[in-house]
């Protein structure tokens, strides 16, 4: 489960966020939902996590969405854009790894959209990740298509959430992706929320924050 080999510099509209990578306890790769950018997740997650010594790399997708359809599409219905949301959140962390940290020190959270994009990076290029945050999210295709991750995750600890009647990403998407995982090897944490609202809410966040002070941030 090694790095890949991908061109290391931030695509545009990047942002860095927190410590210096150089210097920071972990870096964390954190991925906006549709119709957002990494101010949304600065706002809305980033700021509220209070971890200065952790340092944040928040990749923006082009319009500022990372694919056209759902995430339960057809696979084929969202390529080639998925493809490129997934070199970007690659090159996000190959920036992290270039800085000197190993993938054992380099996160992944992603919300919406995003979240769905950090639960097919961990399907498609499955690592060594300190940890990882699906925040209302899954992973993509039709039922029939879904599989677990070709290579074991090796205890990788992975949050994963979802909200009840929530229009946007259906409950049992998000346990199924819970167990795909699992049966990789992550040591899945799954939590339903019963607030259907669209959003990270605050046991979200101290989620997040648990998940990745235990990874040393």
């Amino acid at each position: 489960m090694g790095l890949s080999p991908v061109n290391p510099r931030p695509a545009v509209g990047t942002v860095l966020a927190g410590a210096p990578l150089e210097s920071a306890s972990v870096a964390v790769v954190v991925v906006h939902g549709r119709d957002q950018d990494p101010d949304w997740m600065l706002e809305h997650l980033v700021q509220r996590l209070d971890l200065p010594e952790a340092a944040f790399i928040l990749p923006a997708a082009p319009g500022g969405s990372w694919y056209p359809g759902r995430f339960f599409d057809p696979v084929a219905a969202n390529e080639p854009w998925v493809g490129r949301a997934i070199e970007t959140c690659s090159s996000a962390v190959a920036l992290a790894h270039e800085a000197g940290l190993p993938v054992e020190r380099i996160a992944l959270a992603g919300f919406s959209q995003g979240a769905c994009i950090v639960a097919e990076l961990l399907v498609r290029e499955p690592r060594s990740y300190a940890a990882a945050a699906i925040l209302t999210g899954g992973a993509f295709g039709t039922d029939d298509e879904l599989e677990a991750p070709p290579e074991p995750l090796d205890g990788v600890p992975v949050l994963v959430t979802g909200h009840t009647d929530d229009d946007w990403v259906p409950v049992a998407r998000v346990r199924r992706t819970a167990r795909l995982l699992a049966e990789a090897g992550a040591d899945v944490r799954l939590a339903i929320h019963d607030d259907p609202e669209h959003s990270i809410n605050d046991d979200e966040v101290a989620a997040v924050r648990e998940l990745l002070v235990e990874a040393g941030a």
